[in-house]
């Protein structure tokens, strides 16, 4: 938490669906985690992403928006859908004041209510506070991710 900020009382932080308005404040949130995104690009990708039923909530204190989480649903021929957390993300000025477990808790919960029957989420080898983070949260490392980049 930055000294400029003083502590948060959580039960002021309230959890909502992004809105198209939010895209600025979105667009901070994803360069902190080194994803930079102009404005009006996220404003449309939230668009998209919405439309195909994915939801993008957001932690908001004093008017301001200070957390989000994107949420991705994944249904399977074989077991309960997935609930994926694609992204989630506190301003570094806020964080460590619970914030995070908050759009955590609310992401399990939206997931629970969608009959999902787990939760994942990946994390970057360098994001060694947020592995502790979903660690201590009860989230535990599981099977590898193969990714191939396709040529443009």
């Amino acid at each position: 938490m930055a000294s400029s900020t003083p502590p948060v009382s959580l039960s002021e932080v309230s959890i909502r669906p992004a809105s198209s308005t939010d895209a600025e404040a979105l667009a901070d949130l994803v360069a902190e985690l080194d994803y930079p995104t102009a404005p009006a690009l996220l404003r449309t990708r939230l668009h998209e992403l919405t439309a195909a039923g994915d939801q993008v909530l957001v932690a908001e204190y004093q008017a301001q928006v200070i957390g989000m989480v994107h949420l991705h649903r994944t249904p399977f021929l074989h077991r309960a859908p997935d609930g994926r957390i694609v992204t989630l993300g506190v301003l570094a000025a806020y964080r460590n004041q619970q914030i995070g477990a908050k759009l955590l808790a609310a992401a399990e919960h939206q997931f629970q209510q969608e009959g999902c029957g787990r939760v994942e989420v990946t994390s970057g080898f360098p994001r060694e506070a947020a592995h502790r983070f979903y660690q201590r949260a009860g989230y535990e490392p599981q099977s590898r991710r193969f990714v191939k980049v396709l040529p443009r």
